[in-house]
């Protein structure tokens, strides 16, 4: 795989928007090629195209690639390289014409009529073969031109999307009888037996060819809701293997990537439209990425610090844990617009802020989206970089000068990595998965849970990585000293035992109540904590209370703090309580081997993340630092109040990336110490987007330095060993 450094920004010919294609004439060549000049000259080295097949394969067996193929000739003749989108959920509708068992449905029983589209299951056979041409016969084309870079094949992977079907309640997909004969298969292969099968679902099937998927809940198991589940999630991920394959027996020299709306840590993957697991994915292509949109609207928007931070710390562990490079595949560049719903106004710091966040968090491709604003359909007006008519303004400048400073240091870039974290926090998709067995519509519980730890690492300058269940191994978490489990309702014995084995060795683990409630089965645990977590934890839960008004919880080391969503009690065995409700247990601390585990009752990460309580953080940074924890460096304000504030530190053999952001409106004198002793005062620290030799002062183990950040501004500075 070609080692390059891709900055590139989305560019449709005659201002078309992703995923359509506008028929392209001579005549429009030279305003083609000038705008990729302009490209080019703003500092962009790369050009992202898409193509879908609706355009492709406008009749059955009838290929049409003119429009790529000007794209890609232009891109040679001015020496940009080049990305190419595929997007095969935007079909041609003869599909529906001569296949109508093609189409998806949902759960329900509707079926959905491709407007270009969603497009078609990709369970049917016909489809999926001329999904196949359609990507194998891209490649032919693509592989011929000088500037062709690689390719996204997949962007935002679900089963159903670029869709929003309102008239229906709830919709699920795909129940088409393609995709049940394909989820009958994933069973025989689960259960082997259908009595197997009979006897987890509670049913009496004689034969697989009687088995429908689960479309509700009922009173009793919800095993076939975690197993339908299960399925969604592993077929997208083959789904994704699948076209890597396609791409791949044409191409074999190209890099192949795809990219997740947002990281899986935000959603419930498997439900619905069919949202994805990025540990999954990421080890099916060559490059897994993420969209990175801060500004977009919603009622998250804008993200804060944290939620920046955990989209892109998440995505990039997804990464690294199958050993695979990160890429933004989407960066947000012009104001969001869905319909009449407008995000906050996108300004040239933004962006500036933005592209070096996501380096920061490991990135070693950013691909901005897109050159022009939307020029039709629900997001019309929103997204563009350039103005609507292509001219340059202060965000392209911003945007180009980050990929000229990354030009410039390509090889520092290329080596540097984030620092290695000590502190991990599970993500544990089981338990997302069972909240829709509890007929729970959202993840928020768990992930405010997930992200109230983040945040408290994230103020605290401590990196960290995001644990899959997955990577629930002895040897990977022996290289943590800290690990955090949110709400991990769900816990088979396996887990259990090396959750037990890390905090024997000398791990610390905090958890919140109820682990292990219930198996991936969904079957009640015959104790909480399951398996034997209670001797990690010494105690077993008493009750579980979803609080109507919230209570004062009492520290045994003195304070109090509020909790307002559930309380957790705990009967100590061989723990000792040191947080109580009145007189009930809600934190037990016990002893276990070298180690230490902490029973909460009171989802302190949701706590700390409501009510910002001072009290919760200090308890978990004591936790921290009597674990030991590195600390590579610290940082000091002009306020204790590090919510604007933060500082990342990416590493390589020669040297480090100290990247400096000020997410706030106020100017910032900021402080920092990186204890590192091989920094001497021969060494130099520029900074890389001015070259600005920046002034340090020699400590015993290691340098210190001040810098004055104003509003919304960043600095990246070079310091070598």
């Amino acid at each position: 795989m070609e080692k390059f450094f891709p900055v590139s920004v989305w560019y449709g010919a005659k201002r078309a928007r992703a995923p359509m294609i506008t028929p392209i004439e001579e005549k429009d060549i030279p305003k083609i090629e000038q705008d990729l000049k302009t490209i080019k000259d703003a500092g962009f080295n790369t050009v992202r195209f898409w193509y879908d097949w609706f355009t492709a394969e406008p009749l059955p067996d009838v290929w049409h690639f003119n429009e790529l193929e000007i794209l890609l000739n232009a891109a040679d003749k001015l020496g940009l390289r080049a990305i190419i989108q595929v997007y095969t959920d935007s079909a041609p509708n003869w599909v529906e014409a001569d296949h109508p068992d093609s189409l998806f449905v949902d759960r329900s029983g509707l079926k959905i009529h491709s407007q270009a589209s969603p497009g078609y299951c990709a369970d049917h056979p016909y489809v999926r073969n001329h999904i196949a041409d359609f990507l194998k016969k891209t490649a032919e084309v693509a592989i011929s031109h000088d500037c062709f870079l690689g390719w996204d094949i997949w962007s935002e992977p679900h089963i159903v999307q670029w869709s929003w079907m309102d008239y229906m309640k709830d919709p699920w997909f795909c129940f088409c009888e393609n995709s049940i004969k394909r989820f009958r298969e994933w069973l025989k292969n689960r259960y082997g037996d259908i009595t197997k099968l009979n006897s987890a679902w509670y049913r009496t099937h004689r034969d697989w060819s009687e088995i429908i998927p689960p479309r509700y809940i009922s009173l009793s198991t919800f095993t076939d809701i975690l197993d339908w589940i299960k399925f969604n999630t592993e077929k997208i991920a083959e789904d994704l293997g699948w076209k890597y394959e396609c791409i791949h027996s044409v191409d074999k020299d190209h890099i192949i990537a795809s990219h997740a709306a947002i990281s899986s840590v935000y959603g419930m993957p498997g439900i619905s439209y069919g949202a994805s697991d990025d540990w999954k994915l990421s080890e099916k292509v060559d490059v897994w990425g993420t969209s990175f949109y801060p500004k977009h609207t919603g009622p998250w928007m804008p993200l804060k610090p944290y939620q920046m931070g955990v989209a892109l710390d998440a995505t990039y562990s997804s990464c690294k844990s199958k050993g695979k490079p990160f890429w933004v595949g989407e960066l947000q560049t012009g104001d969001g617009v869905t319909g009449l719903r407008f995000g906050s106004p996108v300004t040239a710091d933004d962006v500036d802020r933005w592209a070096w966040y996501a380096l920061s968090r490991g990135a070693t491709g950013l691909n901005y989206y897109a050159w022009y604003p939307m020029s039709c359909g629900y997001e019309v007006s929103g997204f563009g970089l350039s103005e609507p008519d292509g001219a340059v303004n202060d965000r392209v400048v911003s945007a180009g000068n980050v990929a000229k400073a990354i030009e410039k240091n390509y090889d520092k870039f290329m080596s540097a990595k984030p620092l290695k974290a000590e502190v991990g926090i599970i993500y544990n998709v089981q338990s997302h998965g069972a909240l829709a067995g509890l007929r729970e519509t959202s993840a928020d519980i768990i992930r405010k849970d997930m992200f109230g730890f983040y945040k408290i690492m994230q103020h605290n300058d401590i990196p960290v990585n995001f644990l899959h269940l997955d990577d629930m191994s002895s040897v990977i978490l022996s290289g943590y000293k800290v690990i955090f489990a949110p709400l991990c309702i769900v816990l088979n014995d396996e887990v259990a035992a090396v959750l037990k084995t890390f905090v024997e060795n000398g791990g610390t683990l905090i958890a919140d109540g109820r682990i292990g409630w219930m198996d991936e089965n969904g079957n009640l645990s015959l104790k909480i904590p399951s398996g034997d977590l209670d001797k990690v934890f010494g105690c077993l839960e008493d009750y579980m209370l979803e609080l109507r008004e919230s209570l004062n919880i009492k520290m045994k080391s003195g304070g109090t703090f509020e909790n307002s969503k559930f309380i957790n009690t705990f009967i100590p065995t061989s723990g000792e309580a040191i947080g109580f409700h009145n007189d009930k247990a809600v934190i037990v601390k016990n002893s276990c081997g070298k180690g230490t585990g902490y029973m909460s009752g009171v989802l302190l990460g949701n706590t700390y993340l409501e009510n910002d309580e001072e009290i919760v953080e200090k308890f978990v940074m004591d936790i921290i630092n009597s674990s030991e924890v590195s600390r590579k460096f610290d940082v000091k304000t002009d306020t204790d109040c590090r919510e604007n504030v933060e500082v990342r530190l990416n590493e390589s053999e020669n040297g480090y990336i100290c990247f400096i952001f000020n997410h706030g409106g106020s100017d910032e004198n900021i402080g920092i110490h990186i204890s590192d002793p091989a920094i001497t005062c021969e060494c130099t620290a520029k900074s890389m987007k001015t070259n600005e030799e920046i002034v340090f002062s020699k400590m015993e183990t290691g340098i210190e330095f001040d810098r004055k950040i104003s509003g919304y501004k960043t600095e990246v500075i070079f310091i070598e060993k």
